[in-house]
């Protein structure tokens, strides 16, 4: 009997291949590793738009399905460990300029719908002046990592360097952090807020510079049907919990020293 049961599991999956209702490169992949190939091609324009938003829909509805965990959404925790909001660029939040961009877009978005987060790094070689070690960066809330982007080398374009993202199906949003010197994590990964994902580099396009601070660069988009909409952090960075470094004070950076 369990080897009539499945024969006819595996006459009922050939039959949704040949029918288009189920893609052969999907049956076996797991979906983290599904939704990083398509951020991957969004971002390099490979994929048309409309496919890609259904590609989103899709793998949303299943990252929400198999979610895990408990019902009550985790506290936020600022992704810089050892530093707060002191270091949010410009003033009151107004580094966060949503005007223009798309995610759809992929590596050729415009506006900034971002908070970049400073660290003191005094000689510019991506190393935190107070450890001369590179700042760790922790997840902002519970989540699952999604998309990795695990290397970047001068001159690509890409403009998020190493980045990552990790999807919140708690509150149905996707954290996106960018121009990191290595990612810790892979697709797949489940990781708690405050835990160690990354550490912060210098890559990316406009990174790389010397002219360009060492900074975090950090979006949240809300799912919203799809459309993959920018959401304000600002509020939430405010009120995060501060994640210390091992032995060592909390940074705490002026205001009127930070790059706007």
């Amino acid at each position: 009997m369990i080897r009539v049961r499945s024969l006819c599991c595996v006459l009922c999956l050939l039959c949704l291949l040949l029918t288009g209702t189920v893609r052969a490169d999907t049956v076996s992949t797991p979906i983290p590793e599904q939704w990083n190939a398509l951020q991957a091609a969004v971002r390099d324009g490979t994929i048309p738009r409309d496919d890609a938003r259904k590609e989103i829909i899709r793998l949303n509805g299943q990252l929400r399905e198999n979610r895990s965990g408990t019902a009550v959404p985790s506290p936020f925790h600022f992704p810089v460990k050892g530093y707060g909001p002191d270091c949010i660029g410009g003033k009151q939040g107004s580094g966060f300029k949503p005007a223009g961009y798309n995610f759809y877009d992929g590596n050729r978005h415009g506006g900034h719908p971002a908070h970049d987060l400073f660290i003191h790094d005094r000689g510019g070689d991506g190393l935190d002046s107070g450890t001369g070690k590179p700042a760790e960066i922790v997840s902002f809330s519970d989540g699952i990592v999604v998309g990795v982007n695990p290397a970047w080398h001068f001159p690509s374009e890409i403009r998020g360097g190493v980045y990552l993202w990790i999807y919140d199906p708690h509150r149905d949003r996707y954290c996106y952090y960018a121009h990191l010197g290595r990612a810790l994590v892979s697709p797949g990964d489940r990781v708690k807020g405050g835990d160690t994902i990354a550490l912060l580099g210098r890559t990316g396009k406009n990174a790389w510079p010397k002219r360009s601070p060492t900074h975090l660069h950090f979006m949240c988009l809300s799912f919203d049907q799809g459309k993959m909409t920018p959401h304000d952090t600002y509020q939430e960075l405010l009120d995060s919990l501060v994640v210390p470094r091992e032995g060592t004070p909390l940074v705490s950076s002026p205001e009127s020293a930070l790059p706007p």
